[in-house]
């Protein structure tokens, strides 16, 4: 699979690389959700402040009491970054409500031009409406991403769970159950209502995510699309096969590569878990393809640099719909220990997205216009 860009995207969308620590400048804000993994404190590493260094940390709800969130605030106050007791935003992960504007305002109340977003331990909606507040405000974005040194379930695991029979159901518990489908309305879309949905959805280790919003839209079409991890490739194949099933009930929409007996179908439609630029490429692909007869429903429940690439989606194509099926809980192991580090610098996205728009719209338009 070629993993560049289209010719016409050309360097408008920028690369991911290694990040040794980004040294802050007046002006500019941390943003962080602690969570409970240990990548959470990597935050603490990633930077240099200066004597200007502010951040927002994101507590989230339900509580959780092994959220490293008084360690994180601790730990970068102590290297000189300014947290006031305002800047810790609850986040209902379960109804977000209007938890975007809130984020605007305290945005706004500190006058900063370039926000650094720590996502290795926010959730994919979060993450999405945090991009989408700095898109409304007109702000610069960097994005830091940090990888757990190992993530469960491992490959023994995998295998000796499914030659015990312990998984009855193609699904691994790294969720305790799915909360639902959570709506907010900036990402929603009242577009193309009335015609056949066709539901756009990312693969996970947790089946239950897919089924959970099959049974609450009941799409016309479904796409599923596969994540490849720079490393650990094993988990393609996992969450190939866990997603078998579904997969082979909507067959026309997703074919495979062809398998032997022993082996599981390969969905063709895979992007990479770390590389951004393959998601946004393939969706704006499936966008030009279904968007005239159908309404587009986005469900970012693969990896986190995935949901970057839907939230480009939905920046770019309003009318797109954004539904997330929300986790009630993850699993005690779920990751564990630091691994690479990556920087995403967009710039000024709302700049970046019209270069995005331009070009996009020249190529499909006159492709459409020449058929």
């Amino acid at each position: 699979m070629n993993t560049a860009p289209p010719t016409f995207l050309n360097n408008l969308l920028p690369k991911i690389v290694p990040c040794e620590r980004l040294n802050l400048k007046e002006g500019e804000i941390i943003v962080h959700a602690p969570g409970f993994e240990d990548r959470t404190m990597d935050i603490t590493q990633s930077i240099m402040p200066c004597s200007d260094s502010r951040a927002i940390l994101f507590d989230y709800l339900p509580h959780k009491p092994t959220n490293k969130l008084t360690q994180v605030r601790e730990e970068l106050e102590r290297l000189g970054v300014t947290i006031k007791d305002e800047d810790i935003l609850k986040y209902n992960r379960f109804e977000p409500g209007n938890f975007e504007s809130i984020l605007e305002h305290r945005f706004k109340s500190h006058a900063i031009n370039h926000v650094i977003i720590d996502i290795s331990t926010m959730s994919k909606l979060l993450l999405i409406l945090v991009l989408n507040a700095c898109y409304k405000l007109n702000l610069k974005i960097s994005i830091i991403y940090c990888e757990a040194k190992n993530y469960h379930p491992n490959q023994e695991k995998f295998k000796t769970s499914k030659l015990n029979g312990e998984i009855h159901q193609p699904t691994l518990q790294i969720y305790t159950g799915v909360q639902g489908v959570v709506r907010v309305k900036s990402l929603s879309s009242v577009a193309m209502q009335g015609q056949p949905t066709a539901a756009i959805v990312f693969m996970s280790f947790n089946n239950n995510l897919t089924q959970v919003l099959l049974n609450t839209v009941y799409p016309g079409r479904l796409f599923l699309i596969n994540g490849r991890p720079p490393g650990h490739s094993w988990r393609e194949e996992a969450t190939a096969w866990i997603h078998d099933q579904v997969r082979q009930e909507w067959k026309e929409d997703n074919p495979v590569s062809i398998a032997d007996k022993n082996s599981v179908a390969m969905p063709k439609r895979i992007t990479s878990t770390l590389d951004y630029r393959e998601t946004i490429c393939l969706l704006l692909e499936m966008y030009w393809q279904l968007s005239t007869n159908h309404r587009i429903l986005l469900a970012p429940s693969g990896s986190k640099m995935q949901a970057v690439g839907c939230f480009l989606l939905k920046a770019l194509h309003p009318d797109v719909h954004i539904e997330y099926p929300s986790p009630v809980g993850f699993a005690e192991e779920y990751s564990e220990g630091i691994g690479n580090r990556w920087l995403l610098d967009f710039g000024n996205i709302s700049e970046r997205l019209e270069m995005i728009s331009n070009a996009e719209r020249e190529e499909y338009l006159e492709i459409r216009l020449n058929k």
